[in-house]
């Protein structure tokens, strides 16, 4: 079956991923690395990160305070403890975290554009032979704050499928099959760009081209399209390095 439409995950692909920043939080806090990913994945679908994304509550303080409450949960903190082989009977009391510090760290470092993924998308659009869409997780910015303008990355796409727009969430299969109407695609005309594995095992599930975004190396990912595509999308050398794209 001919590819005929290219979608991409934003954070983590279009813009570093906010994984750094949780990386950072949990070095400069003495957090052990991985816990407040396991605790965000542990608070689904009902925590406070997923009913964001899906647009049900506002960016106020009531988030800042269920995201906390949810990242210091003392049954979470027991489920990574197990699921590291740790103890629990030497175990010390939930990490302190402060959902909103956190939140605004994550915010603010994935802000920055993947160069190798957007050269490769502006040449996709240069061959006029592709639809291209944004399939993202994402949060409604009020609506004064800098943050709130994505013209720039919307820009680039035919089709903005957004979390916080719609009222599901990757992995929920409803949201694949939204994109792909948008896009009047079939699943298997369709390739998908996204750095979590949960993501993309549900896409392949209904029949979709599946691409994992390493967390350094975009760029592989891209030459890895390429091979789908048959499409020179990088030039030599291009994507390990250098300036960062501006969109």
């Amino acid at each position: 079956m001919v590819i005929k439409a290219c979608i991409f995950d934003i954070g983590g692909v279009c813009i570093v991923s906010p994984l750094h920043a949780i990386g950072a939080y949990e070095t400069e806090n003495s957090i052990p690395s991985g816990y407040v990913s396991h605790a965000i994945v542990a608070s689904s679908p009902s925590g406070s990160w997923d009913k964001l994304e899906r647009g049900e509550i506002p960016m106020d303080s009531a988030f800042y305070t269920g995201f906390t409450s949810d990242l210091t949960n003392p049954e979470t903190w027991s489920s990574f403890l197990r699921s590291r082989n740790l103890p629990e009977a030497t175990a010390t009391p939930p990490p302190r975290i402060d959902g909103e510090v956190l939140f605004w760290q994550m915010m603010t470092e994935s802000r920055v554009p993947n160069p190798p993924v957007i050269a490769a998308i502006r040449r996709l659009r240069a061959t006029g032979r592709y639809k291209l869409a944004a399939l993202t997780n994402d949060y409604r910015f009020p609506r004064d704050h800098p943050f709130a303008d994505n013209s720039g990355l919307r820009g680039l796409f035919d089709v903005f499928v957004s979390s916080s727009e719609c009222g599901m969430r990757k992995p929920e299969r409803g949201i694949y099959r939204l994109v792909l109407e948008r896009l009047g695609v079939a699943p298997g005309e369709a390739v998908f760009l996204d750095d979590l594995g949960l993501n993309l095992k549900v896409a392949r599930e209904l029949g979709i081209i599946t691409i994992r975004v390493p967390l350094e190396e975009s760029w592989r990912a891209v030459r890895e399209l390429e091979g789908v595509l048959g499409e020179r999308l990088l030039d030599e050398g291009e994507g390990a390095g250098g300036e960062k794209a501006k969109l």
